[in-house]
């Protein structure tokens, strides 16, 4: 695990005891006796939804025997739960939400690996959630193999008069093969291709049943005909940014498992009946779940 990039000045300081990191949105800090249980985390699993975050962990303490549950105590931003070598925390909505509780997860785990660069690059990362289908049916597991921007490019920032800050945002071959591989005996189809993370749901998405309308029928369709020719399967709102700080760090082993709703190709809104899209959501859960069943389960 490469660390040149990771903030020393201030991290270092938090290990040595000169100040402490409080990890604000989630309402705890590292002097928090809270976290200790934590110091033996092996996967961090995030995904949108608060909801979410406590059905997985449920059903990760029971796959461990009842294990014990440690919840944070703040949830107005992020809802967090640990078990059994999981941390499980919601992101909210997009990136610009995502990278909040990101950037602050990194720093967290920094502290409770020690900055050892061994422990930390032994931590499974992923973001499990939903999103639009370019050219595959709804109900059908995209195990994403780069994350690009609606432009195609990888992920970025502008840093004002410092010009852009370009990312790579590429997600682990070995890892991406490994979830699919896990999932060969599923009822549905895990594929893999890469993911656009839009900035926004309805106009850098394309769409065009939002409030605002920019595009047309026709500059719809060859947008996204364009990003099928390219090899993008689905479109979701934080792989890339999350791909990006990901590798920026340095940590080797990350992943995104989207299940898709619907065909962006055939149109704009969800029609899935209710029932359906309950299955489709805990599809993306079940291959997540072969995959640390595979490697974390003794």
């Amino acid at each position: 695990m490469k660390t040149d990039n990771i903030n020393h000045e201030f991290l270092d300081g938090v290990l040595d005891g000169s100040h402490p990191d409080v990890y604000y949105h989630f309402g705890v800090s590292n002097e928090d006796s809270l976290l200790e249980p934590l110091r033996d985390v092996r996967a961090v699993i995030m995904a949108g939804s608060g909801g979410r975050i406590k059905e997985f962990a449920d059903h990760w303490s029971e796959l461990n025997g009842g294990a014990e549950i440690v919840a944070f105590p703040k949830d107005d931003r992020f809802v967090t739960r640990y078990t059994a070598g999981v941390l499980f925390a919601s992101h909210g909505m997009g990136m610009p939400s995502a990278s909040i509780a990101l950037q602050e997860l990194m720093r967290m785990v920094f502290f409770l690996k020690g900055g050892d660069e061994e422990a930390m690059a032994d931590v499974f990362w992923a973001r499990v959630g939903t999103s639009g289908g370019v050219g595959l049916p709804g109900g059908t597991v995209v195990v994403t193999s780069e994350g690009v921007m609606a432009d195609l490019k990888p992920y970025r920032l502008i840093q004002g008069g410092s010009g852009t800050y370009w990312f790579d945002s590429t997600f682990p071959a070995d890892v991406y093969n490994a979830i699919i591989a896990a999932s060969d005996h599923t009822d549905f189809d895990v594929v893999s291709g890469k993911t656009v993370a839009g900035n926004e749901f309805f106009l850098e998405q394309f769409r065009l049943d939002g409030a605002i309308r920019l595009e047309t029928d026709e500059s719809k369709m060859e947008w996204l005909k364009w990003l099928h020719d390219n090899g993008v399967r689905n479109i979701e709102m934080e792989g890339a940014m999350m791909a990006g700080y990901l590798n920026h760090w340095g940590f080797p082993k990350f992943a995104m498992i989207c299940c898709t709703l619907l065909n962006r190709l055939e149109g704009d809104q969800v029609t899935a009946s209710p029932e359906q899209l309950h299955k489709f959501s805990e599809d993306s859960g079940v291959v997540l779940f072969n995959y640390l069943k595979s490697t974390l389960l003794d």
